[in-house]
């Protein structure tokens, strides 16, 4: 029986830490900016499911201290009993993780450091094996990311970005997971699928101050590799060539 770790926050316990002054001021300022920022009006992400999911209660939260071996572990843990009971929460579910912010003035290099090391790190020591129907090489159109047996998509946010602005956040890393079992229902051959890529492609271009990157597109396209979306670049002129993640560690 999985057992309840305590690290996965919703709503409701964001709240209840908020009015009995539980959180961190690090873990208020970067929830409060996300919130403020999904649910700007004026401004719309372009993201609807990540607006919908706050909206409604779905999206689920973990707060992490550090990098260090103890607190990535403790990732790990909280990611794993997201992993194994987000279908009981709603289909439009995502899970997404405050990293502290440094307290020394950092660089972009710094910042694709830790997210990589982030996921090294957790596919390293993944409670279950990869998924037999998933391909262990990140050049194989269809390989994705994968965690606890489910194949996730990753968004990487960080305070690197300027014309990028729908990966932007003021406070440290963000890293958001969503499994693929919440999309499943709207893949880029469905009709519905369909009209949504193009909703929301259409709202990242009023809402960035520069057009998509050519990385972007539908998974399993036969030119296009699902890792270089994790950590977008943030001039169209560049691209991440080479997969980070060591091929050996996947399973």
């Amino acid at each position: 029986m999985l057992t309840k770790t305590g690290i996965v926050l919703d709503q409701v316990e964001i709240n209840r830490r908020i009015k009995e002054k539980n959180l961190k001021n690090w873990e208020l300022e970067c929830y409060q900016s996300f919130r403020d920022n999904i649910l700007d009006k004026e401004h719309p992400y372009p993201c609807y499911f990540a607006v919908e999911a706050e909206k409604k209660g779905l999206s689920r939260y973990i707060f992490v201290q550090s990098t260090t071996e103890d607190e990535l572990l403790r990732l790990r843990d909280g990611l794993y009993e997201y992993i194994k009971t987000y279908r009981n929460i709603g289909k439009r579910t995502t899970l997404v993780t405050f990293f502290k912010p440094p307290k020394e003035v950092v660089y972009a290099e710094y910042y694709k450091g830790q997210f990589w090391k982030v996921l090294q790190f957790l596919m390293e020591h993944d409670p279950e094996p990869w998924p037999r129907d998933i391909p262990t090489d990140p050049n194989h159109p269809k390989w994705e990311y994968c965690f606890g047996g489910e194949p996730i998509f990753v968004v990487c946010r960080a305070p690197i970005y300027h014309a990028r602005k729908s990966r932007y956040t003021s406070n440290g890393l963000e890293i958001t997971f969503q499994p693929r079992g919440t999309l499943d229902d709207i893949t880029g051959d469905t009709p519905r699928g369909q009209q949504v890529r193009e909703m929301i492609r259409a709202r990242l271009k009023q809402y960035d101050a520069i057009p998509p990157h050519p990385d972007i597109g539908d998974y399993g396209a036969p030119d296009k590799r699902e890792w270089k979306q994790y950590i977008l670049p943030d001039t169209n002129e560049e691209s991440v060539m080479r997969c980070p993640l060591k091929k050996e560690h996947s399973r």
